[in-house]
């Protein structure tokens, strides 16, 4: 009978150092897995920050490039004159139907003829719609073309101005310049 009882007592110490270690190993498991719930919490703490930061100066970027974009087309209003309706002619660079081209071509001279001598066209210096206008609207004298610094448009037709350091640039000022397009 001692030796059951000593028997019994063996396992259950065996058990116990068992459930002790199972224990402890869960603790571990438990404490590491805090510790990298942490880390975690701490490394989305920090990627949150980050792209707080980085959507603050997108959008600092945004309103200089605004702010720039706007001092531009004061300048260019200076230069064309303030009381100058701007028409910006807009279009494809290449013309998908066979009588598109002609239909720019004829529209241009009647449109230059019937705006008032207060009107100024500007293209933004591209080849399609906007080449075909400028060539056939009148003498030119009342065409501007809009190009980014360093450019020309190689059009023969009107006068290129620049504004903009590349055509990002540039397609900003040409949408905050006109009145009509």
């Amino acid at each position: 009978a001692e030796e059951a009882v000593l028997k019994a007592e063996e396992e259950k110490k065996a058990r116990e150092e068992v459930e002790a270690e199972a224990t402890k190993k869960v603790t571990e498991v438990v404490q590491k897995e805090s510790e990298e719930d942490l880390a975690s919490e701490e490394e989305e703490g920090v990627a949150r920050k980050a792209t707080e930061e980085a959507a603050q100066m997108a959008e600092k970027t945004a309103v200089q490039a605004e702010d720039k974009a706007a001092k531009e087309v004061q300048r260019l209003r200076s230069e064309l004159g303030r009381d100058t309706c701007i028409v910006c002619i807009l279009g494809g660079t290449k013309f998908q139907e066979a009588d598109s081209e002609e239909l720019v071509k004829a529209i241009a001279p009647k449109l230059e003829a019937a705006a008032g001598s207060g009107v100024k066209f500007v293209t933004g210096g591209m080849p399609g719609v906007q080449e075909a206008f400028a060539k056939h609207c009148g003498d030119g004298s009342r065409v501007w073309n809009l190009l980014p610094f360093g450019q020309s448009s190689g059009y023969g037709s009107g006068t290129d101005i620049n504004a903009g350091a590349d055509l990002e640039e540039r397609k900003a000022i040409f949408g905050l310049l006109g009145d009509v397009y």
